[in-house]
């Protein structure tokens, strides 16, 4: 059998080395707190974004209630209960019109009609995140929309 040769000493003084133990023992907890902790975080996440969707819903809501009133009012109504516009807090008009259908009427409006453009990009005054919330604010009416067949002419909610 061969002769075992020792490789060169290393010259690396005591301290050094205690040194580096103290950083290895530290990193090696740091690394399994990580690892406890990202399981924790993904436990809580959901909920996270749960609640933080529903704080967005409640803000649109109200947001969208005040540039209705603001914008929409004077032809739709108080609360989309009717004007010389369309009826939008009508189950006939809520149950059929999808969210992208009301956002893409209010962007660009209807020609032919006095319903104008609202989206910045078309010369009105609302953003796009305006538009959202008032889309967000029309929908919480359809629950407790009254039926008004006429919708489209203002008729008034009953």
């Amino acid at each position: 059998m061969p002769e075992k040769r020792s490789g060169p000493k290393l010259n690396e003084p005591e301290w050094l080395q205690r040194s580096l133990d103290r950083y290895l023992a530290w990193g090696l907890l740091f690394m399994v707190v990580l690892i406890v902790a990202f399981p924790l975080y993904r436990l809580r996440e959901p909920t996270l974004r749960a609640d933080a969707k529903a704080e967005q819903q409640v803000n649109y809501v109200k947001t969208g209630g005040e540039l209705f009133s603001q914008n929409c009012s004077s032809c739709h109504g108080k609360q989309a209960t009717g004007g010389s516009a369309p009826t939008l807090n009508s189950k006939q008009f809520l149950s059929t019109t999808s969210d992208n259908q009301i956002a893409l009427i209010v962007t660009g409006g209807i020609s032919g009609s006095s319903m104008s453009p609202w989206s910045l990009d078309y010369g009105g005054s609302l953003t796009d995140e305006q538009i959202r919330q008032m889309v967000t604010y029309l929908r919480t009416l359809e629950p407790n929309a009254p039926s008004v067949p006429d919708w489209r002419t203002g008729a008034k909610a009953p």
